[in-house]
């Protein structure tokens, strides 16, 4: 399990010490599960992936409800093709958790539209995790949708889902605890955006131990700006500006296309960081 809480008659140090060894065994545990060889695919599946791979293309660079509305018009076509290959089902429910999550969130019309898709999404995820309970993709994907689901209903609704989706998140630590550069790092990050921090903690919830996770996550993956921008976040949560700005100011100087299929992503961390930069320093970048 991953360590976010301190315990009885453990010191905040200690707590910090156990959580970077984790990281350090979860990283290792994230290349011995990569280094395994893949599973065959069927005919039936193999198909299906150059689908998939084309929908995910799409996908990495979707700006527009269009454009993620094609991306999920693919991964349903896969689908079709595989019905029993669970990348597809979890590809096609992280096209509606993107969708979703792309859409303002601004009057019941658009709550509603919000809430539609996660169900979809959640539907989608669910049949890949009976294909295959183990899935990192679907694991994390449900766990999102979950928070979004959340944010979308409130506060109260949001801190409820808190205990499914630690456990959703320790399947994908099981398995690849870094996934995705270290996706569920993010996810746990994202509940102190979502809930104040007492009633995070009042379910188990220790900030300030994610940190050596996010650390090892942008040790592996420098040029993914999201995990800077999420500990941005958590370091401005703590009151550490000067760290926040550290680490916006990275993704503020640097090349968004340095990692090309996170290029799209990149530049809109980039946007993201020039207002959360004004937001903490009360001056536009560089200025602190």
């Amino acid at each position: 399990m991953i360590w976010l809480w301190s315990g009885a008659g453990r010191t905040a140090e200690d707590s910090l010490a156990q959580a970077r060894r984790q990281a350090e065994e979860y990283a290792q545990r994230s290349d011995e599960y990569r280094a395994r060889p893949a599973r065959p695919l069927s005919v039936e599946e193999a198909q299906a992936k150059k689908v998939i791979v084309e929908a995910a293309g799409i996908l990495a660079e979707a700006e527009s409800d269009e454009r993620f509305g094609q991306a999920a018009s693919l991964y349903r076509q896969a689908v079709e093709i595989a019905p029993k290959y669970d990348a597809a089902w979890s590809g096609l429910g992280n096209a509606y958790f993107l969708q979703g999550l792309n859409l303002p969130l601004e009057g019941n019309s658009a709550k509603e539209k919000k809430l539609e898709l996660y169900g979809r999404g959640k539907e989608a995820c669910s049949k890949a995790q009976t294909l295959d309970p183990q899935s990192p993709a679907a694991n994390l994907c449900l766990a999102n949708l979950l928070l979004a689901e959340g944010e979308v209903k409130g506060v109260v609704a949001s801190a409820w889902v808190l205990p499914e989706v630690f456990k959703l998140s320790d399947k994908v630590a099981a398995v690849d605890p870094y996934y995705d550069d270290g996706a569920i790092f993010r996810t746990f990050a994202v509940v102190l955006y979502i809930v104040p921090c007492w009633l995070a903690r009042s379910f188990g919830f220790a900030p300030e131990i994610i940190l050596p996770y996010l650390d090892k996550a942008i040790e592996r993956a420098p040029d993914r700006f999201l995990n800077y921008s999420v500990r941005a976040g958590i370091y401005q949560k703590m009151g550490q500006k000067e760290k926040a700005l550290d680490d916006l100011g990275y993704m503020l100087s640097h090349d968004p296309a340095a990692l090309p299929e996170f290029q799209r992503e990149n530049r809109m961390q980039q946007q993201k960081a020039l207002r959360q930069w004004k937001d903490i320093s009360g001056r536009d970048y560089p200025g602190r």
